[in-house]
């Protein structure tokens, strides 16, 4: 019994001592933002970008904040307010050639959101880019209409 306590303690204490360093909470994606981003790049692919493009969880925290003020009425539809989420997020991961796109929906299916997505003006543009990061975030409001924030940029 001895010898197991020493290992036991040892795992206790470097599993409590490796989350000093986070300073934010776990990131929970969507299912519906998950295949949002794969239409993205799978869009991406079929229009000859095949490099990296990854669903950065940073990002989406802070497209899924900025749904969720949409949601609620804190910001309206638009990307005025997103210049706070851009400042943590090169924060914490660097970064440039930032892009966004918003949208409300109606809509609950992602073919249909992602249809509405490449109607706006710009959004096919901003998706062929030079990107490798992504983060989408989909908050609805108590009517069931979903805002969508879709964040992208690059990071070497």
């Amino acid at each position: 019994m001895k010898k197991l306590r020493l290992p036991a303690l040892i795992i206790l204490i470097t599993a409590l001592t490796s989350c000093e360093k986070d300073d934010g909470g776990f990131t929970q994606v969507k299912g519906i933002e998950s295949l949002i981003y794969q239409m993205i790049k799978a869009y991406r692919e079929d229009n000859g970008h095949t490099g990296p493009f990854v669903h950065q969880f940073i990002m989406v925290r802070e497209a899924q904040v900025y749904s969720y003020k949409m949601a609620n009425g804190v910001e309206p539809l638009g990307t005025g307010g997103l210049t706070g989420h851009w400042s943590t997020i090169h924060e914490k991961i660097g970064g440039y050639n930032d892009q966004s796109i918003v949208l409300s929906s109606t809509s609950g299916n992602e073919d249909e959101i992602f249809t509405q997505i490449l109607q706006l003006p710009g959004a096919e543009e901003k998706f062929l880019d030079d990107l490798t990061q992504c983060g989408v975030g989909v908050e609805a409001d108590t009517a069931g209409t979903n805002f969508i924030t879709i964040l992208l940029m690059k990071v070497d």
